[in-house]
């Protein structure tokens, strides 16, 4: 039956000039979305439209389709030219049998079309009242026929598939984002990439608390992230050494501090190769004793760059939440080995001081070290 799917955007609606580039990024992140599983895909005033065959899996598109941001809905559709009578037919038809109310919503973004939206309402009202044993319903009908006048086709749809919003991936560039094995940090990524961002991901791991089964999990946490972004790239970075010369010289209370200072460090130099602009964090104010506003800001002092934390005043409910709907929370909760916590005191330092942290660093060779931690990372890449 349907031959067409309407796309319907937010946002990018208020970019002004610079519509357009957001328009053919997420025409670009459509095309690759569906997989060539579609005839043509185009934009038109305000809307993008995907032309396809019968043979497409109707479910297989609102799966693709619900991944990408930037749309607000999609709609499955008939597209029919501007005579009434074909419109007022296709209407009709797509009346569901069991609907005993409806409404019609007509829009009309080519004025020349010789109907107003009331008119069309009307007209369409009047016919499927003639020819169907139903009722007007506007407040709260079981069925809504949307028609949207276009400057060459008219579409007819009944139901609009709510869809991420947000912007296009790639629109913003690229950002570095930290991920453990943690329920925050796959949805610090997520609302980066809900942001425009392309996200390329870090894990530091310690081959004497982190198993197969570790890295494994942090995997398929971002093979799930995966889906939302043409291709992504995660470093996976040994930081065993650097804990041992951390562990030597620093006093256990402010280890946890030095432990994610090298880790931004690190994070820059793969962010300068990636050529990104900006380090994602998970950090929310106060979640743990590492992100105290003191010692964030002693921490982040360690890098240049950007340092963005999405979820910085969100609590851990809200967090669990996203979570679950992502479908990260369930692999997140499997037991891991966490770098940061490792051999570090029992009461952490909550508010340090960046001068007694310096100090510890002059004692330790950052440069060295660092290198050989990004020398000898695993990237993996995952292509959808």
């Amino acid at each position: 039956m349907y031959d067409s799917i309407v796309v319907h955007y937010g946002e990018i609606g208020t970019k002004g000039k610079n519509r357009s580039f957001f328009e053919k990024k997420l025409v670009e992140n459509l095309r690759w979305s569906l997989k060539n599983k579609f005839v043509s895909v185009k934009r038109i005033y305000g809307r993008i439209i995907i032309e396809i065959d019968q043979s497409t899996s109707i479910n297989e598109v609102k799966e693709n389709l619900g991944n990408v941001f930037g749309i607000t809905n999609f709609s499955f559709a008939v597209k029919t030219s501007f005579d009434i009578e074909e419109i007022k037919k296709n209407a009709l038809i797509l009346i569901p049998e069991k609907a005993k109310s409806f409404r019609i919503k007509a829009t009309r973004s080519n004025k020349t079309f010789k109907y107003s939206s009331s008119e069309i309402n009307n007209i369409l009202g009047e016919y499927i009242l003639k020819n169907k044993n139903i009722k007007v319903d506007l407040e709260n009908p079981d069925a809504t026929i949307y028609v949207e006048i276009t400057e060459s086709n008219a579409f007819i749809y009944n139901e609009k598939v709510k869809s991420l919003g947000g912007l296009p991936v790639g629109v913003s560039g690229k950002v570095v984002s930290l991920i453990s094995g943690g329920i925050d940090s796959p949805v610090s990524s997520f609302f980066m990439m809900k942001r425009g961002c392309s996200v390329v991901y870090v894990h530091f791991f310690n081959s004497t608390i982190n198993t197969k089964q570790s890295l494994e999990k942090v995997i398929n946490l971002v093979n799930i992230l995966s889906k939302y972004q043409f291709k992504t790239k995660l470093y996976l970075v040994p930081f065993e050494n650097i804990q041992k010369e951390i562990i030597k010289e620093v006093n256990s209370k402010y280890r946890m501090i030095i432990y994610k200072r090298f880790m931004l460090m690190i994070a820059e130099k793969i962010l300068e190769n990636e050529k990104a602009l900006a380090i994602i964090t998970g950090d929310a104010v106060a979640s743990v004793a590492s992100q105290t506003l003191e010692n964030l800001d002693v921490i982040y002092k360690a890098v240049k760059k950007p340092i963005l934390s999405p979820l910085i005043g969100f609590d851990k409910e809200e967090i669990i939440q996203i979570a679950k709907k992502l479908g990260t929370f369930q692999i997140s909760i499997l037991p891991y080995g966490d770098c940061c916590s490792y051999l570090i005191s029992e009461h952490p330092a909550t508010r340090s001081n960046l001068n007694e942290i310096l100090n510890f660093e002059k004692k330790l060779n950052i440069h060295i070290l660092s290198n050989e931690a990004i020398k000898k990372a695993i990237v993996k890449k995952f292509i959808n």
